[in-house]
C-alpha cells in the first residue's frame, strides 16, 4: 500500500447519516415509479385495444356489412355467417378479449347486427335485439364517425372496457356500423394493479435493508450502552481496592519500612506495585470511557500543544514494547519543526500511545512502524503504519466501535476488549478531529488521525 494514495478518508468508516431521508426517498421514488406504471399501463392498455379494434374494422367489408337487414332472417344469411365468424376469430385470437359485436342504428335505437358468442350462451345478442343503456357517445359515434375508448363502464351485461370504431361507406361518409371489442375491467384494473406494483416491490428490497440496519444499530447500541453500565460499575468497584493495595505496596517499599525485606521480597513487592498501577491506570481508562460513550462531558484541557514531543514521549513509553517484539518505531518522511493544535496533552498521548502499541502489538518481527506527516486540507495528517497481520477486509467498519476485534487479532492476542481504537477515536472526536483507517489482510494497517492545526505548519 502505497501512502500517499489511501491519505483520504475511506468512506467505509464515514459515519451513516441521512438514514431516514435515504428511507424517505426510498418511499418517494417507488410511490412515484408505481404511478408512473399505472399510469404507462392503462394507456398501454387502452391504445392497444383501440389499435386491434381499428385493425379488425378496417379488414370487415363496408358492402358485407350493408347486406344486413338487422332481424333475425339475418341468421341464415352467409354475409352474416361469414362476419360472424370474422368476429369470433378476433376473439379466439385475443385471450383478453371477451366480446366482439357489430352495432347498427335504426330509429334512433341502436342495436346488435352481429355477435360473437355462441347462439346457446345466455349472453348472446341475436340480430336486431336492442343494446340496452347505451351510452351517448355511442349514439354520438355514428354521427361524427369517431372512434374511441370507453370505460370501464357497467351495463346489463358486465363492467367492460370497450373500443368502439366506427366502420364508413366512403362514398357517402355515412358510418354503417360500429365495431365494439370489450375486455372485462376486471382484467384491466388488474393489470395495472400488477405492473404498478412492480416499482414498490423494487424500492421494498433497499427499504427493508435499511430499516433491518437500523434495528440492528438500535439492538447493537443498547447492548453496547449495558456493557459500558457494567465495565462502569465493575471498575469504579475495583478502583478502591487497587488504590488501596497501591498505597500499601509503596509504603511497605519506602526505605523507612523495608529495612527487614529480603532482596526477592522486595521484587516481589515491585512487581506487584507495578502489576497494580498497570490494572489500577486500565480501570481509569475503562471510566474515562464509560464518560465519553455516554456522551457527558469530560474535562479536556484547552492549550496549545505540539504533536512532536507527544508521539516522542508515545514512542519512549513503548520502546521496551517494541524491543520485547522486534520492531522499531520510526519517524518517516519529512516532519516540520511544529505540528501544533489545541488540546489535551494527557488525552492525545493516550490516544496516540494506543495507536502505536496496537501497531507493536500486531506488527510482525523485524519490521517498522511508522509515523508519517502530512499536511492536508488544513490539517494535521498523522499517520501510524505497521506491516503486521491487516483487518479482514469484512471487519474493518467494526474495529472503530468498539467492543470488538479482529478474528485473526484473536488468534494473535487472546487478551483485550477491543475498547482501544474506540476510545482513540472518541478522543480524537473531541479534539474537534477524526480517525480512520486503511487496512489489507496480510499486508499491514495505516490508522490516520485528522486534527485542526493553530497555523500551516513551519517545514525544517
Amino acid at each position: 500500500m502505497k501512502l500517499k494514495k489511501v491519505v483520504d478518508r475511506s468512506p467505509l468508516f464515514r459515519p451513516k447519516r441521512y438514514t431516514t431521508v435515504v428511507m424517505a426517498l426510498i418511499i418517494f421514488t417507488g410511490a412515484a415509479g408505481s404511478l408512473f406504471a399505472a399510469i404507462n399501463t392503462r394507456s398501454i392498455t387502452r391504445d392497444s385495444l383501440m389499435s386491434r379494434a381499428t385493425t379488425a374494422a378496417a379488414a370487415l367489408n363496408v358492402k358485407d356489412i350493408q347486406k344486413l337487414t338487422g332481424n333475425d332472417t339475418d341468421i341464415q344469411s352467409p354475409t352474416y355467417q361469414d362476419l360472424r365468424h370474422r368476429l369470433t376469430q378476433i376473439r379466439s385470437d385475443n385471450p383478453d378479449i371477451r366480446f366482439v359485436y357489430l352495432l347498427g342504428q335504426r330509429n334512433n335505437k341502436i342495436y346488435f347486427m352481429v355477435d360473437s358468442e355462441s347462439e346457446a350462451s345466455k349472453l348472446h345478442s341475436p340480430p336486431g335485439k336492442i343494446y340496452p343503456g347505451v351510452s351517448n357517445n355511442v349514439r354520438g359515434s355514428f354521427i361524427i364517425s369517431k372512434a374511441f375508448i370507453e370505460g370501464p363502464v357497467q351495463d346489463n351485461y358486465g363492467n367492460w372496457l370497450s373500443a368502439i370504431v366506427p366502420i364508413v361507406d366512403n362514398s357517402t361518409g355515412n358510418t354503417v356500423a360500429l365495431l365494439g371489442i370489450d375486455i372485462p375491467s376486471s382484467d384491466y384494473y388488474w393489470q395495472i394493479f400488477v405492473y404498478s406494483l412492480v416499482p414498490l416491490l423494487l424500492a421494498a428490497i433497499p427499504f427493508a435493508g435499511l430499516l433491518r440496519d437500523r434495528q440492528l444499530e438500535a439492538k447493537e447500541r443498547e447492548i453496547t450502552q449495558l456493557k459500558t453500565q457494567f465495565l462502569s460499575v465493575a471498575s469504579h468497584e475495583l478502583r478502591s481496592p487497587l488504590t488501596g493495595t497501591l498505597w500499601a505496596v509503596q509504603t511497605l517499599l519506602k526505605p523507612t519500612t523495608n529495612n527487614n525485606l529480603t532482596g526477592p521480597q522486595t521484587d516481589l513487592l515491585t512487581d506487584i506495585y507495578s502489576s497494580t498501577a498497570s490494572s489500577l491506570t486500565t480501570v481509569n481508562e475503562i471510566l474515562d470511557f464509560s464518560i465519553f460513550d455516554r456522551d457527558k462531558a469530560i474535562k479536556l484541557q484547552h492549550e496549545t500543544v505540539d504533536l512532536i514531543p507527544v508521539l516522542q514521549e508515545a514512542q519512549k513509553m513503548l520502546r521496551l514494547s517494541a524491543k520485547e517484539a522486534d520492531v522499531k518505531i520510526v519517524f518517516s518522511n519529512k516532519w516540520p519543526t511544529l505540528v501544533e493544535t489545541i488540546g489535551d496533552v494527557a488525552a492525545l498521548k493516550r490516544a496516540f500511545t494506543n495507536i502505536i502499541a496496537n501497531a507493536i502489538k500486531y506488527s510482525r518481527a523485524k519490521t517498522k512502524v511508522e509515523l508519517v506527516y502530512h499536511f492536508q486540507n488544513g490539517e494535521h495528517v498523522i499517520a501510524v503504519r505497521d506491516h503486521g497481520i491487516g483487518i479482514p477486509k469484512s471487519e474493518q467498519g467494526r474495529v472503530l466501535e468498539g467492543y470488538y476485534r479482529a478474528t485473526n487479532a484473536l488468534k494473535v492476542q487472546s487478551r483485550g476488549t477491543g475498547l482501544g481504537l474506540w476510545m482513540t477515536r472518541l478522543i480524537i472526536e473531541r479534539h474537534g478531529g477524526k480517525l480512520w483507517l486503511k487496512s489489507r489482510e496480510g499486508d499491514g494497517t495505516i490508522v490516520f488521525v485528522a486534527l485542526p492545526t493553530l497555523d500551516k505548519p513551519t517545514s525544517t
